[in-house]
């Protein structure tokens, strides 16, 4: 369990910008600056490490593009529901 938390850990940190631009660039087509997308990234890296979790998939271990594609999937996830939460 110790060793999967450094990976857990050092995933959204080190791609957390990337995996935020391309989850704004899906939800709204366009960016929304470093800061923003660093912080929305390791926030969806969570959520697309959370809903593995409840769907029972094994994320560490499958390569790193199947954990970019989770945690983009999580960041987009996170975005929706914050549009549908807080913009009206």
């Amino acid at each position: 369990m110790l060793e999967h938390i450094a990976d857990f850990t050092a995933w959204p940190i080190l791609t957390g910008i990337f995996i935020g631009y391309f989850a704004n660039r899906i939800m709204s087509g366009e960016g929304k600056g470093c800061i923003l997308n660093l912080i929305i990234g390791i926030v969806g890296s969570y959520v697309g490490t959370f809903i593995c979790y409840m769907l029972d998939i094994e994320m560490l271990g499958k390569g790193y593009l199947t954990n970019f594609v989770f945690c983009v999937v999580g960041a987009v996830a996170f975005l929706w529901l914050w549009k549908k939460l807080f913009d009206k």
